[in-house]
C-alpha cells in the first residue's frame, strides 16, 4: 500500500526537530509532537486510498505504549527519589525512642542502636533485633515514647 505524504509532514517533521534542537528541551520526540505527527499524516491523506485501520492502530498503540512509558518513567524518578530520602533520613533515627510493630503484630518500643541497610532498604535496630523503617508508628526523643 502507498501512502503520498505532502511535503507538509515533512516540514512538520523538519520544524519540529529544529525547534527541539533551538530550545535544547528534548532530544527525542515526545508524546506531543508524535501525536501533531499523527494528525498532520491523517489531514494529509490521500482521500482515494486512506490508511489501513491496521496501520491507524498501530500508531494508536505507539502513541499510547509511549505515554504509559512516560508514565512509568514518572513513577520509577518519585520511587527512587523516596527511597533515597529514606536512606538519607535514616541515620537520623539513631538514639531516637520508637514504637513500632513487630514482626508477629506486636508493639515494640525501644531505642534505634544502629541503622543496617537491607536490600537497599533502611531497618533499625532496636533492643537488639533488627526491623525495617516502615514498622515504625512513632518516634520521641528519650523517655516520652514510654510516657504514653
Amino acid at each position: 500500500m502507498t501512502h503520498i505524504y505532502p511535503t507538509n509532514l515533512y516540514s512538520t517533521m523538519n520544524t519540529t526537530a529544529e525547534s527541539k534542537k533551538k530550545t535544547g528541551a528534548m532530544q527525542e520526540l515526545g508524546k506531543d509532537a508524535f501525536l501533531q505527527l499523527l494528525v498532520t499524516q491523517l489531514r494529509y491523506q490521500d482521500p482515494l486510498n486512506p490508511q489501513d485501520n491496521g496501520a491507524f492502530i498501530a500508531q494508536m498503540a505507539q502513541f499510547s505504549a509511549l505515554e504509559q512509558m512516560q508514565n512509568l518513567n514518572k513513577s520509577m524518578e518519585q520511587l527512587l527519589k523516596l527511597q533515597a530520602d529514606a536512606r538519607l533520613k535514616a541515620p537520623g533515627y539513631l538514639g531516637l525512642q520508637v514504637t513500632l510493630v513487630g514482626f508477629n503484630g506486636e508493639i515494640v518500643q525501644g531505642t534505634v542502636s544502629a541503622v543496617e541497610f537491607v536490600g537497599g532498604e533502611p531497618w533499625l535496630v532496636v533492643n537488639g533485633t533488627t526491623y525495617p523503617l516502615a514498622n515504625v508508628v512513632k518516634v520521641a526523643q528519650g523517655a516520652e515514647a514510654s510516657e504514653d
